[in-house]
């Protein structure tokens, strides 16, 4: 299991909580994640969401959630997971595992 906490990406964005990489699962644990539009959870390497899987719609901007890892992924090979503003194209959260 990696761990590691979640922080905000600047100050118009902060973020708090718990994210957590159990085999083929993320989860995000007493998340405070800033609002905003069309939020995903994407797993990456070195903060490139353009190389990494994207796990699906936020589902809550605070409390606890889980995300599947798609079958096939080597999750070993990816080293941050990303909270992304799909619609800004900008990181609101992040976790270097």
């Amino acid at each position: 299991m990696k761990s590691e906490n979640l922080t905000g990406t600047d100050a118009e964005h902060p973020a708090s909580g718990t994210i957590k990489v159990e085999g083929d699962t993320v989860l995000l644990e007493n998340v405070n994640i800033t609002e905003a539009p069309d939020g995903r959870v994407i797993l990456t390497k070195d903060f490139d969401e353009t190389t990494g899987v994207n796990l699906g719609k936020l589902q809550g901007f605070t409390g606890s959630h889980q995300y599947s890892i798609p079958e096939g992924t080597a999750s070993s090979k990816y080293n941050t997971v990303l909270i992304w503003c799909d619609q800004f194209k900008v990181p609101i959260g992040k976790a270097e595992l």
